[in-house]
């Protein structure tokens, strides 16, 4: 299994044929989250991008919880992380990875929801 941090291993990952992959990055793994959330259409990024704007203005009609994922960590705790602007741009780049390579991801969590670090890349091409 091939650790990723960054496009250029998963693009290598997905041209190697692997079929999971170990994201070693939580950014990044927020990242492969967002451009899966999005259906890998960079139109959808929209949606996290008005909401990270209304939850920085303080906006209280908008649900801050929505922004904020869990990611599995060693002896079942759970490290917190919010879904940023600098977030949203590595999706883009990522979702540019997958349309490119025909391939779809399924960002694994576990039991309680928390993203375990395990990404299911599928080739539909």
């Amino acid at each position: 299994m091939i650790e990723v941090n960054s496009k250029k291993l998963l693009l290598s990952a997905i041209q190697s044929g692997e079929q999971t992959i170990k994201i070693i990055d939580p950014k990044f793994l927020l990242a492969c989250l967002v451009a899966q959330e999005c259906g890998n259409d960079k139109n959808n990024v929209k949606k996290f991008l008005s909401l990270i704007q209304a939850r920085n203005s303080n906006s209280y009609n908008v649900d801050p919880s929505y922004l904020r994922i869990g990611l599995a960590q060693k002896k079942g705790k759970a490290k917190w992380m919010d879904i940023s602007l600098s977030v949203c741009a590595t999706s883009l780049g990522i979702m540019d990875v997958l349309r490119d390579s025909h391939t779809t991801t399924n960002v694994v969590r576990n039991g309680n929801g928390l993203l375990t670090g395990y990404i299911e890349l599928n080739n539909n091409g």
